[in-house]
């Protein structure tokens, strides 16, 4: 007899796969196999005074982020938008951001990003051989990802 595939589960902050990268935490809570093809759910822990990554674009998914402890930096199309605690922000696909904690406290965001596959990307990076990032394959991957880096004018 097989046993039951648990139907609910409460993902407790910090839980899930940590695949960090760029000196943040980012907790893989829920993939696209998980919800069908729907979403997939991330949490970023955002270190004080931690620069994020650069201005970049995804081609396949929107991402929504919550900020549910201290404060994020989010620009947006060249608009910088600060989200506190409870505040959320779209960020649809084809658009340039970036984000950063310039703040003297941590931050976490919940990340619902669809459709699902970013965790494909993070679990690239975290691959990578540890020490300096080797910025030709990070540009690699995110190629082949749907990610591209937005070139400063």
């Amino acid at each position: 007899m097989e046993t039951p595939v648990k139907k609910h589960h409460v993902y407790r902050s910090g839980e899930g796969t940590n695949v960090g990268a760029i000196g943040l935490g980012i907790y893989t809570r829920l993939t696209g196999a998980d919800t069908k093809g729907a979403y997939s759910l991330f949490e970023y822990v955002v270190p004080p005074n931690l620069g994020g990554p650069p201005t970049h674009v995804h081609s396949r998914e929107d991402e929504l982020f919550t900020c549910v402890q201290g404060r994020v930096v989010v620009e947006l199309d060249g608009e910088e938008h600060v989200l506190g605690q409870g505040d959320s922000l779209l960020m649809p696909r084809g658009v340039p951001h970036m984000f950063h904690n310039p703040f003297d406290e941590e931050t976490r965001v919940i990340a619902v990003v669809s459709p699902p596959g970013l965790e494909n990307y993070y679990q690239a990076l975290s691959e990578l051989p540890p020490g300096p990032r080797d910025m030709k394959l990070v540009a690699e991957i995110m190629v082949q990802h749907g990610l591209s880096l937005q070139k400063k004018p």
